[in-house]
């Protein structure tokens, strides 16, 4: 099937930052990896619309109002997400006086995004599918309307607004922030900047929000190529995000002062990460700005730990941290349990063609399935 306007919205990981970047200003540091979901529209002459997700066996139907961009479908709980995207962009479209036609669209994912465990089920990688069906979906349609995707950063925001109307809670939106502007260092905006806004919105209300300015924080920063990635993902039950937050904020509820002291502590040590990783960048005196980088890397890890431990959820347990100091001693120069950690996947950088070596050791361990991805440091591409 041909398509009017197609756009692809990149993986993520994030290195620092897991809990702590919850709380404003803290820093997240995240990277996009050569994993897309990939969203095309094709135009329809009624106003008939059709949302096909064929990895999720998924298909629904119904109508647009072609003046306002509201949707009438009913739509299944896998696909809620997607439709939501999809009206936010069709009402943002009718808010620049744009007649609205019906359309197809259609979504594909890269097969990093997920993997089959023996027993036949399908698990999700940790590489922030949801995230980016939202991007990819809202970018698709914006193209084909000729809308910028970029004024008022429009296509960040608007897929901040859907993934929090789709699920109904406000994240740090780290994942969205990097699908759209690439390998980043991100502060998030003011959880009240969409608490406010209501779910039954009109689309002016729509148009304010958008054109608003939020206060999140956003800067390019790649990493230096000096480092490689080797990812990995444990063939098993792994860790629900939303549990382990719930976990952290019923610790953070009992004990603020102990809470906010361990966040402090968490981003000072990636604060300092990220001023190693700088003068890397810059090409200044890698041998000291390395042994910087690694060193406030690992305590910061540590200290997300030792979170996990107050908080009595599994952010890094003894058995992984272990593997953690095996995957160093076997050619990672730091590793980690990325974004909210658990037993979900391992992501390691290696210096000069050490991670051959490493993807050798987590070959020889049971329970572990290398995923061949690369750091591409880039955003949406529509």
């Amino acid at each position: 099937m041909g398509f009017d306007a197609e756009a692809k919205a990149p993986g993520k990981i994030l290195w620092l930052g897991g809990y702590s970047v919850l709380e404003r200003p803290n820093i997240g540091f995240v990277t996009t990896v050569n994993a897309y979901v990939h969203a095309g529209v094709k135009s329809l002459d009624e106003s008939v619309i059709e949302i096909r997700a064929p990895q999720l066996s998924a298909v629904a139907r119904g109508r647009v109002v072609p003046d306002t961009g509201v949707l009438s479908v009913a739509a299944p709980k896998k696909l809620i997400l997607l439709k939501t995207s999809i009206e936010i962009a069709m009402r943002y479209v009718a808010c620049k006086g744009i007649s609205l036609k019906g359309l197809r669209i259609e979504t594909r994912n890269d097969p990093a995004f997920s993997y089959t465990m023996r027993a036949g089920k399908v698990v999700k990688s940790g590489l922030g599918s949801s995230a980016a069906v939202a991007v990819a979906s809202i970018a698709a349609i914006l193209k084909a309307y000729n809308v910028s995707l970029s004024e008022d950063d429009a296509l960040h925001k608007l897929a901040q607004t859907a993934h929090s109307i789709a699920t109904g809670k406000i994240g740090s939106g780290f994942d969205i922030a990097a699908a759209v502007h690439g390998s980043i260092l991100y502060a998030r905006y003011s959880p009240d900047i969409l608490k406010g806004f209501p779910t039954a919105y009109s689309n002016e209300d729509l148009r304010l929000l958008i054109s608003r300015q939020w206060d999140y924080k956003i800067e390019k920063l790649a990493l230096p190529k000096v480092f490689s990635l080797s990812f990995a993902n444990f063939l098993g039950e792994g860790m629900v995000t939303t549990a382990a937050i719930g976990s952290v904020s019923e610790f953070k509820g009992k004990e603020p002062g102990k809470y906010m002291e361990l966040i402090r502590r968490i981003n000072n040590e990636n604060e300092a990460t990220v001023t190693a990783l700088r003068n890397l960048v810059n090409g200044k005196d890698e041998e000291s700005n390395l042994a910087l980088f690694k060193s406030a890397f690992d305590r910061g890890r540590l200290l997300t730990k030792q979170l996990g431990i107050l908080s009595h959820v599994g952010i890094e347990d003894d058995d992984m941290t272990k593997l953690i100091e095996e995957s160093t001693s076997n050619g990672a120069f730091v590793a980690k349990l990325p974004g909210a950690g658990g037993r979900d996947s391992i992501a390691a950088l290696s210096l000069n063609g050490n991670d051959e070596r490493l993807v050798e050791f987590w070959r020889s361990r049971k329970g572990m399935e290398i995923l061949g991805i690369k750091i591409v440091n880039e955003g949406v591409i529509s």
